[in-house]
This record gives C-alpha cells, sequence and structure tokens, in this order.
C-alpha cells in the first residue's frame, strides 16, 4: 500500500539577527527528517525572514530550489499572544488536511503561544508531535548538535477522557459514554474494552439481559479493572440467572436458577429505580418501584399459591376456602371480551390478605401509606397525571418496597447486591 502523503506543521519564530540562522537551520534538520510532501509554516509577518533564511540554507545546499522541491503554505497571524486565534488555525488546517495527509507537527520555535497551541492541537486531535532539540545558545539550538524527539501527550489526553469516560459509568450515562469512547487516541484495543463494558451495562440498565450478557466479558474486565473483580462476578452471576430459560426438573440446580430468576429480574428493577432516584429522575424512579411492589405480589401468588394474577383461576381459589363473597366479586370482575380475571397491584395484596399471607398483612397494616404513594405515582406525568413527585415520595416508596421485598426472600439483600451495578472510584 502506498504511502499517505505527510504534511508538515510548523511553527516560525524569528530568533535573533544573530542566530537566526541556526534557527533555520535546525528547522531544515527536521523538514529533511519528515520528509513531507506539503510544509505548512505557522507564523507572524516577522516569521517571513526566518522561512527565507531556511529557504537559502536549503537552497545553498542542493541542486534544487527550495520552492521546486516542497510544496509550502504559510498560514499567518500576528496575534502572537492570543492562544485562541493560533489553535484555531491549527484546528482549521488540521481539518481541511487529514483525510488526504498523514499530518505530523514540529513545536520547534515560535512564541509560547505558537508552541502551546502546537502542543494542544496534537493532543487534542491526535497528531504526531516532535521537536528538534540539541545544545543550545541563547535559547536556538546550536547547528551540528540537532536531533529530532517525539512528544507522546496521547496518555495525558486519554487519561483525562477515561476519567471523564468513568464519571458517566458512575452516572449511567452510558450512551454518551460510548460517544466520548471514541475520542480515545490510544489503542483501538482499549476503545473496544471500554465499548464492552459501556454496552454490557447499557443493556443491563435497559433490562435487555440478553445483551447485556453477550457484551460482558468477565476475563477482559477483571484484568482491567481487577478493583472492581467482585462486582463483576456478582453481576455476570445475576446476569447468566436472568437468561435462563427453561427449567430442566432432572437438574436441580438449574431448577433452583429457573426459580430464583424471578427474585433477580425484581432486585434489578428496584436497583434501575435506585439508579433513576440518583439521577434525580423521581418520576422514573417512582414507576420502577410501582412495578417492583406489583411484582413482589405476583411472585409471592404464584410460587407459593400457584395464582396466575394476570389470569385468575376461581377453582383454584376455592381450594383455599375463601369466602364465598369475596369469589363473587372476583368472578364479576370477569373481562367479558376475554373472559378472564386480571388482577391490579391493590387486588394482588387484598387477595394475599385473603390467604392470611404475611405480604398481605403488610399490605393490611401499611395501607394508608401504600395508598398514598399510589396516589402519587398515579397522578405522575409518567402515569396519567400532571403532577411530579418527589424526592420525599421516592423514599418513602422505596422503603415500603424493600420492606415488602425482604417478606418475599431472606436472601433478597443478596440479589439486590448482585445486580448492582459497579462504580469507579
Amino acid at each position: 500500500m502506498a504511502r499517505k502523503k505527510r504534511a508538515l506543521f510548523m511553527t516560525v519564530g524569528t530568533g535573533f539577527k544573530d542566530n537566526q540562522k541556526s534557527l533555520a537551520h535546525g528547522l531544515m534538520c527536521s523538514i529533511v527528517s519528515k520528509d513531507p510532501d506539503l510544509i505548512c509554516f505557522f507564523g507572524s509577518k516577522k516569521s517571513k525572514s526566518t522561512i527565507d533564511t531556511l529557504k537559502q540554507i536549503f537552497n545553498e545546499s542542493n541542486d534544487e530550489d527550495f520552492d521546486d522541491y516542497f510544496e509550502t503554505k504559510f498560514i499567518e497571524n500576528d496575534n502572537i499572544d492570543e492562544f485562541k486565534d493560533y489553535f484555531f488555525e491549527f484546528k482549521s488546517k488540521i481539518l481541511e488536511l487529514e483525510d488526504d495527509y498523514k499530518i505530523i507537527i514540529d513545536y520547534t520555535s515560535g512564541t509560547k503561544t505558537m508552541t502551546m497551541s502546537a502542543a494542544f492541537a496534537s493532543m487534542i486531535f491526535g497528531k504526531e508531535l516532535f521537536l528538534v532539540a540539541g545544545d543550545r545558545k541563547d535559547g536556538v539550538v546550536v547547528k551540528g548538535t540537532e536531533k529530532c524527539i517525539s512528544q507522546n501527550l496521547y496518555p495525558i489526553y486519554d487519561e483525562l477522557i477515561m476519567d471523564k469516560i468513568k464519571d458517566l459509568f458512575n452516572s449511567n450515562r452510558f450512551e454518551a459514554g460510548k460517544l466520548l469512547i471514541d475520542d480515545m487516541i490510544s489503542t483501538n484495543e482499549n476503545k473496544v474494552i471500554y465499548s464492552k463494558l459501556f454496552n454490557t451495562y447499557y443493556y443491563f440498565d435497559n433490562v435487555n439481559y440478553k445483551k447485556a450478557l453477550e457484551n460482558f466479558d468477565l476475563k477482559i474486565f477483571k484484568e482491567t479493572w481487577p478493583e472492581l473483580a467482585i462486582d463483576f462476578q456478582k453481576n455476570i452471576i445475576a446476569l447468566n440467572i436472568l437468561n435462563k430459560q427453561n427449567q430442566d426438573s432432572n437438574d436441580k440446580t438449574r431448577f433452583v436458577d429457573h426459580k430464583q430468576k424471578k427474585y433477580y429480574m425484581l432486585a434489578s428493577i428496584i436497583n434501575n429505580s435506585k439508579r433513576r432516584g440518583k439521577e434525580n429522575k423521581f418520576d422514573d424512579a417512582v414507576a420502577r418501584l410501582y412495578r417492583s411492589f406489583e411484582l413482589i405480589a405476583q411472585i409471592r401468588l404464584l410460587e407459593k399459591y400457584n395464582i396466575d394474577s394476570s389470569n385468575v383461576d376461581i377453582d383454584i381459589l376455592k381450594e383455599y376456602g375463601l369466602a364465598d363473597d369475596y369469589l363473587a366479586e372476583l368472578e364479576n370482575s370477569r373481562d367479558k371480551k376475554y373472559n378472564d380475571i386480571k388482577l391490579g397491584l391493590i387486588k394482588d395484596y387484598v387477595l394475599l390478605e385473603q390467604l392470611n399471607d404475611d405480604l398481605g398483612k403488610f399490605y393490611l397494616e401499611n395501607e394508608n401509606k401504600i395508598r398514598n404513594i399510589i396516589k402519587f405515582r398515579n397522578n405522575s406525568i409518567l402515569a396519567h397525571g400532571f403532577e411530579f413527585c418527589s424526592k420525599e415520595d421516592f423514599e418513602e416508596f422505596k422503603e415500603i418496597v424493600l420492606k415488602a421485598a425482604d417478606l418475599l426472600n431472606k436472601n433478597m439483600g443478596r440479589f439486590i447486591e448482585e445486580t448492582k451495578f459497579p462504580m469507579f472510584s
């Protein structure tokens, strides 16, 4: 494959009258070393004398004229103390040429503003940066001692980017994080690893457990972030169980995993609500708590009593000796079109109370508080109303849900811990 054409960007100072030739000689060494197809000189009107001296040095040592041998551009800017002006000159030229040229930047000479702009541009846009070093006299490299030294600023830039990426991860802003990963300058391997991490928890956060597991690379994650190894190990356990499809009655271990799947789903939604609360999205958070509280009742009815609250079998209820007037009330709620009986959240807990279940008793003891909280949820802009849930609404509901979850399963604390997202320190 043919070599991509090279464009050499050079900041050009003026030097002093008696050392301008040494300065120009140093710049000429840079040009010879890099053998560019295009040279872009960045300087002020006064810098032109240095460029003329550089051309003279070349012409004295070569048969060809400098202007015939090299294609050059001069980007003139006399605001030599304005960083913003010089930086945007570099930015503009980089964006103009980078598709056709490999851009390298020499920041050997020029004012502090010029050289700082060049260095900053190299870091932001990921361009090779170097200077001509050697023995110096009056700030200028002495002729015959010149050598080109590469300056790698990428690690500094990437460290800043990584700090921001970690902040975005801790804030659950996974899509924004994925966009910022593209700005990393270091190896593509780092980008792939970070992309996998953000994809994993983006899907996990959106309850797409299948995609989350597909992106989860436990070995790589633990090697890259050993301080989070325990958290990753817990999460992979949870995701494996959340992705169980079918119970196998011949495999007791898989049967246990399948039964635990509902508890992990509940724990995941509870953690989801906590993350939304942390983001001050209290309407979102309360909506997830509502679903969690509903799910607690549904799991208990199905697991303990074999009652599906989305299609209640009256014959099963009769086996538990429930009152005839209660059964008649349920029968009257049967949908005429679909011929089924569906229970909402409140009716789920009323049924549990009729069954003398501890969750039913819990509901009865806290009925006024629960109904008041549900009223807040129903009036929320994300439910049926035009109001907004407060932090106090969220915290009060969260306390109710966590207590109910503990009554549902004594191991709920472990399930919640294993579905909690890791946090970078």
